[in-house]
């Protein structure tokens, strides 16, 4: 099942044939250089990037901007509602989390209560009706039920949401029961979602995945009891895994009776310094190439579409439990798709700016509390081709969007190098990514960055080796061969000048 927005209404049709063929003769007229460069080493990225040099009063810049309606055509709409608390704390996780307690989670929920209040009032958003609430975390199922039904409440009282609205809501095995389950189908929710990221015992105590493999069935019975779109996340490529221990996850995840099953390969730039210390120093295992956990990775979703269907890269299952609507086509949208973020650490990726808030608990309270936006930082810009750079993950891209977006120009001659390289294919008026496109699909994000994200993404990168440095120097040369002639020319610097055993930072 595919996740695409779907196109403006009256749009007309644009033929791929004359499209590929302008393709064909700009490369004729203009052959472009391409540079031999690595495989991209993570590939978890939001866009577009944050560009740090953007000096201002960030508050005052998000405050001018959502005061401001929008009257243009919009796409899909999105909020994200961040907990920031959890019961246990997995050993590899880099989101916003702490084990908090009962006084502070009560602090924090007041506070977040007044910023949904502080910008569901503002005027851009008035202008929306939600198509997707997505309650993460940390781990949301660490509240109460009353807290659970006041936060909904809230939602519900100052933002409108679409009647067909997806409300997706974020648990952990151990902190579920049968009575929480009821409830959340009660309050409206539509759709539930946990993280089980391996069903070997080893690799779970290994990463600190606390609850027993009985609570997770159990979460499975109790979320297929009362929803129909039921999700659990798995990850591939954790240390010491090979591809036998990955195929054997698949296969039980496929198999565990869950209506969906997203599966991502661990991002070793994106986890935790520490975890990454505790691998160079041999506490851990070392993890397998990059190379290697690219064919865990791949291997795993061929078994898991033994069992289930393919809806995107990551997510495979039924038509009735699609991946998540606030993700996969808000998120990895196109560029008319928006999302807001409230909570500690959240993002929001609106038409024009980008922004995030406070990452601190006791900053977000102490500002969200008083009525005052709590942003950290914002970046304005419009990423035009977002759907793009996307395209791989959601497998497939409404080739319309090149003429409505003013996009043909730039982006017809790298649309015809992966195609005439095999990785994808124009079907009617869809760009729809091949079996071997998908085995490079990092790569083909990386092919479709603009010039101007594509030196952010490259300072973003240098900046992260220098704060956290790399597991292994071969992350930095697996798979040249596999891209030198695809066109991924904006994938990262060489190698030779990264550092890789930089002391981690603090958390």
């Amino acid at each position: 099942m595919a996740c695409l927005r779907q196109g403006v209404a009256g749009r007309p049709p644009l033929s791929p044939h004359s499209t590929l063929r302008s393709c064909r003769q700009l490369i004729s007229a203009h052959a472009i250089h391409e540079p031999r460069c690595p495989m991209l080493p993570f590939e978890s990225f939001s866009y577009p990037f944050f560009d740090l040099n953007f000096s201002a009063d960030h508050a005052a810049v998000v405050s001018a901007f959502l005061s401001t309606p929008d009257t243009a055509t919009t796409g899909l709409t999105a909020l994200y509602v961040h907990i920031p608390f959890c019961d246990t704390i997995c050993s590899f996780c880099p989101f916003v989390k702490s084990v908090g307690t009962a006084e502070r989670i009560g602090v924090y929920l007041d506070a977040l209560h007044v910023e949904l209040r502080t910008v569901g009032a503002m005027r851009r958003i008035q202008g929306w009706e939600l198509d997707a609430v997505y309650i993460g975390g940390g781990t949301p199922s660490v509240l109460s039920e009353d807290q659970i039904g006041a936060l909904i409440g809230a939602i519900r009282s100052n933002f409108a949401l679409k009647v067909d609205a997806e409300i997706s809501f974020e648990f952990e095995a151990k902190s579920m029961d049968d009575s929480k389950f009821a409830t959340l189908a009660g309050l409206g929710v539509t759709r539930v979602s946990f993280g089980v990221q391996s069903f070997d015992p080893s690799t779970r105590d290994m990463v600190r995945v606390t609850a027993s493999l009985d609570q997770v069935h159990a979460s499975i019975a109790g979320a297929t009891k009362h929803f129909k779109n039921t999700n659990l996340d798995m990850m591939v490529g954790f240390p010491g895994q090979d591809v036998e221990a990955a195929l054997l996850d698949a296969r039980l995840a496929g198999t565990s009776g869950i209506g969906s099953v997203s599966i991502y390969p661990v991002d070793y730039v994106m986890t935790l310094p520490a975890w990454q210390d505790r691998i160079r120093t041999g506490d851990l295992p070392r993890p397998a190439v990059l190379d290697e956990r690219s064919r865990m990775f791949h291997s795993a979703r061929q078994e898991l579409m033994r069992h289930m269907s393919e809806q995107n890269m990551y997510c495979f299952g039924a038509a009735s439990a699609p991946p998540t609507r606030y993700m996969f086509a808000t998120l990895y949208g196109g560029y008319r798709d928006e999302c807001v973020g409230v909570g500690a650490g959240a993002y929001s990726f609106i038409r024009g700016l980008a922004f995030y808030n406070e990452a601190d608990e006791r900053a977000y309270v102490a500002r969200a509390a008083t009525g005052v936006q709590p942003i950290a930082r914002s970046s304005p810009g419009h990423a035009y081709e977002k759907g793009l750079v996307f395209f791989p993950k959601r497998l497939t891209f409404d080739m319309r969007d090149l003429e409505e977006l003013s996009l043909a120009g730039v982006y017809a001659d790298r649309i015809a190098k992966v195609v005439d390289n095999g990785l994808a294919e124009i079907t009617g008026e869809t760009l729809r990514l091949t079996e071997p496109g998908k085995l490079v699909y990092s790569e083909l994000m990386a092919h479709f960055f603009s010039d101007s994200q594509r030196r952010l993404y490259d300072r973003m990168v240098a900046r992260l080796s220098q704060q956290v440095g790399v597991i292994d120097a071969q992350e930095w040369v697996a798979g040249e061969d596999r891209v030198r002639g695809m066109g991924a020319f904006n994938a990262l610097p060489g190698a030779s000048t990264r550092r890789l055993a930089l002391a981690p930072t603090s958390n």
